[in-house]
């Protein structure tokens, strides 16, 4: 049952005028498929040897995340699918965090043999994000070390027919940026939202930056014909929660949004709590306040963990580094991040510090839009 400590946390965060808090679980860290920019065979603790969360973790984390009013969970890896219990960690999410709860996941949409997006939505999938660098066959299968775009067309149409929404992540490439565009215009008449991606310099990916990146302006100019007189798409309308602009080119069915992390990245909307496959949850990327859940699992003390984690975030309207550039999901989506022992959050409720929504995400150089 709530109490006055999870009263007065969730109303000081609301007070910060960010989006309320959201759950995103890295499943797992293996994948079948190797893009050039994530490579994760090539780390050196790839299928991390630690025991993971068990499908009766992630539904006890979302029974208490539900008390703190959260309502969505985030799936991703990895390859979140080749979780042979896949079914029924969602299972768990969606019972957890109740019947109105939004249960997503990020998947390139080959997915196993004897699993298919309709027993996904059974489970409570609701909405799928989809890994999409090209539709040409050979082309796609480079950037992606294996897969077939046909197939994940197939899922996204299998999506699509069920009622669920579907947002498509293509990373921007020079090379590729054809393709990019080719995947793009897949939203003139599918009701997607495509969102266009900047390369980061970080992992595998820093030894394409110097010669791929391509900045978020940049591709703007050259879609400008697309841009003209397009209407602005609602975050909340998408369920989205990453800054950007979302349009919908005039006639078009579906949006196309920018992910432009390496040349336009701010904290001031940010609002996940990152779960680790073994269950270390990190609040924020900044600020040192990562809290391992096993062993609030096993005490029933999750209510300690979550007053922890909304303290954290309040917190990090202090960071020096508020509303400053950083690389975001590479490392801590795993376990293999070296971080020194989180730092214990005092829980006494601080002052509410001024509204984020007030401050600007983004102020482009480019065009000066926010």
């Amino acid at each position: 049952m709530p109490t006055t400590r999870h009263r007065d946390l969730i109303a000081a965060f609301a007070a910060t005028g960010r989006n309320h808090p959201y759950l995103a679980f890295t499943l797992n860290s293996l994948c079948n498929l190797d893009c050039v920019f994530c490579k994760p065979r090539c780390m050196p603790d790839y299928g991390h040897k630690d025991r993971p969360l068990t499908t009766a973790d992630y539904a006890a984390i979302a029974a208490e995340a539900g008390v703190w009013k959260i309502r969505k969970a985030h799936c991703s890896g990895g390859e979140p699918t080749l979780r042979a219990d896949i079914l029924d960690v969602i299972e768990g999410l969606a019972d957890g965090l109740g019947c109105d709860a939004a249960i997503g996941m990020t998947s390139h949409g080959n997915l196993r043999r004897g699993l298919s997006v309709e027993k996904l939505h059974r489970a409570g999938l609701t909405y799928l994000n989809l890994s999409l660098h090209s539709l040409d066959p050979t082309r796609s299968a480079t950037i992606m070390g294996g897969g077939d775009p046909r197939t994940t067309m197939r899922t996204l149409d299998e999506a699509l027919s069920l009622g669920m929404r579907v947002k498509i992540n293509c990373v921007l490439q020079r090379t590729y940026l054809d393709d990019a565009f080719a995947v793009a215009e897949l939203a003139r008449d599918l009701p997607v939202a495509v969102r266009l991606i900047e390369l980061q310099n970080i992992g595998p990916a820093q030894a394409l930056f110097d010669t791929e990146f391509i900045n978020e302006a940049d591709v703007r100019s050259r879609l400008h014909e697309w841009f003209a007189g397009a209407g602005e798409v609602s975050r909340e309308q998408l369920g989205v929660r990453s800054p950007g602009q979302y349009l919908r080119p005039d006639g078009w069915a579906g949006s196309i949004g920018f992910i432009s992390n390496s040349s336009c990245a701010t904290c001031s909307d940010a609002n996940r709590i990152k779960i680790t496959p073994t269950g270390v949850a990190r609040p924020c990327i900044l600020h040192n306040r990562d809290i391992p859940l096993k062993p609030h699992l096993a005490d029933s003390t999750l209510g300690d963990a979550f007053a922890h984690l909304f303290q954290a975030m309040l917190e990090r309207n202090t960071n020096d580094a508020w509303q400053g550039f950083h690389y975001v999901d590479y490392d801590l989506r795993w376990d293999r991040m070296e971080r020194p022992e989180g730092t214990p959050v005092l829980l006494p409720l601080l002052p509410v510090l001024p509204s984020a929504a007030a401050q600007p995400w983004c102020t482009r150089a480019s065009n000066g839009e926010r």
